[in-house]
């Protein structure tokens, strides 16, 4: 599922321009082959995330929906080691004069 969201981030980035996206410039900014490029785009508009229109690819309002979803969260998160957050004080205390 991963391509898929791959190809959705990359049609979102696409959708800026007034040109439809071509399947070069999909492979190209996926970094996939052009076979499973095209497998992933078959399964997007199976589900309706995309459409596929004469004059090219175009991303769906749901399709549309889900990749800015997913824009929006970073690809992946570093792994923090399992430490206690650090002890904030409620209140201050007054320094002795």
């Amino acid at each position: 599922m991963s391509l898929e969201i791959d190809v959705l981030r990359a049609l979102l980035r696409l959708a800026r321009r007034r040109t439809p996206p071509t399947l070069e410039q999909l492979v190209v900014r996926v970094g996939g082959e052009e076979a499973d490029v095209r497998r992933a785009l078959g399964s997007l508009a199976k589900s309706g995330l995309v459409q596929r229109t004469p004059a090219g690819l175009r991303l769906s309002l749901a399709g549309l929906a889900v990749a800015v979803a997913c824009a929006q969260r970073p690809a992946t998160r570093p792994a923090r080691p399992a430490t206690r957050p650090p002890v904030v004080p409620l209140v201050r205390r007054r320094r002795a004069a």
